[in-house]
């Protein structure tokens, strides 16, 4: 037995565990790589809704490639280390809040070789630093951080993915994308509390409400100042089968960039680790989306496979029983999640 670095859930955590680097909590309270992990301290994570942190623990190594070591958050880390000038200007601290919040989600089981070169962090950092310019922007972000702390992770993870996608499919007007991806579920600030902590099955009233976070999300936009977004607002939840909402588009005529932010918003919400859920791991979730070719574009799928460079395990046949499947792609169970099995 020894020590070694592992990102846990937080349920997951024992009581003596290690944290194996700093965080910053949403209230801003910052919590010290080596600090030790005790019930007051599990709460105040619990309370803050991290949904995993990497934890100094006593366990056999694994043979798992990614479990080894994780190259992309050692890179992450690295960065975050330089910007250590507390002469506090505005981009610096952008810069750290990037880093920091992006080392909650960006793991080689995630990601793949989607971020295998330092450069493409620094791309990213660079656009969202430049989508946050305005006073307008960046106070929407910072209120949706504070509110949903989950949405906030999830549209950092979606412009995370969606804007590397977008750049080696060509979109054009880059720039404009990736801060539609950045806002794309700002309308979670309208949905009541209630709802969006609730830890089990949505009601189809329940439901019916958080789908207005589409329209009020590109109403919200539009009040800022900000119209070009809105669309990216609307139009997320929208499929090929004209089956998505609120318009029941074609999602072809609302064009690449929007096709784009589809599929990874899916990819997002089915992968991305919450407290109460279950998840699915990478490989399977590309496999899941390849089946739904009713609703999901096959290419822009298949591109994203490619560039993470994650494949499933059975190109062929989807190892979900029908269950399973209803489950995995029922949007009010992928927008607030579901209850973890007993």
């Amino acid at each position: 037995m020894k020590l070694i670095l592992k990102r846990k859930r937080i349920q997951d955590i024992l009581l003596g565990d290690y944290l194996g680097s700093d965080i910053v909590l949403a209230d801003k309270t910052k919590l010290n790589k080596g600090t030790v992990v005790t019930a007051a301290l599990l709460e105040q994570l619990k309370h803050n809704r991290v949904p995993s942190v990497v934890v100094e623990t006593e366990e056999e190594e694994t043979t798992d490639l990614f479990s080894k070591t994780d190259r992309l958050q050692q890179m992450i880390q690295q960065l975050l280390e330089k910007e250590t000038d507390h002469q506090a200007t505005y981009k610096r601290s952008m810069e750290k809040h990037f880093y920091t919040n992006l080392s909650y989600i960006a793991f080689e089981y995630r990601y793949g070789k989607l971020l295998y070169e330092e450069e493409s962090i620094r791309f990213l950092k660079d656009l969202y630093i430049k989508s946050l310019k305005t006073m307008g922007r960046s106070s929407l972000w910072h209120m949706l951080e504070q509110r949903d702390p989950y949405a906030f992770i999830h549209s950092l993870d979606v412009f995370v993915i969606g804007t590397m996608l977008a750049y080696h499919m060509n979109v054009v007007q880059l720039d404009l994308c990736a801060t539609g991806y950045l806002f794309h579920d700002i309308g979670k600030l309208e949905i009541p509390r209630e709802i969006l902590d609730k830890t089990s099955t949505l009601t189809k009233e329940e439901y019916e409400i958080v789908q207005t976070h589409t329209v009020k999300g590109e109403t919200l936009l539009h009040q800022t100042g900000e119209p070009l977004l809105g669309r990216y607002a609307r139009s997320h939840h929208e499929r090929l089968n004209r089956k998505g909402y609120p318009d029941g588009a074609y999602l072809p005529e609302l064009g690449m960039d929007l096709q784009i932010l589809a599929v990874v918003d899916t990819f997002s919400a089915l992968t991305l680790s919450r407290t109460y859920r279950e998840v699915l791991p990478a490989t399977e979730a590309i496999q899941l989306m390849l089946e739904m070719s009713e609703a999901y574009p096959k290419k822009i799928v298949k591109k994203l496979a490619q560039l993470m460079h994650i494949f499933p395990n059975d190109k062929k046949t989807l190892q979900l029983d029908d269950v399973m499947l209803d489950k995995f792609t029922n949007e009010s169970y992928m927008e607030i999640g579901w209850k973890q099995k007993p």
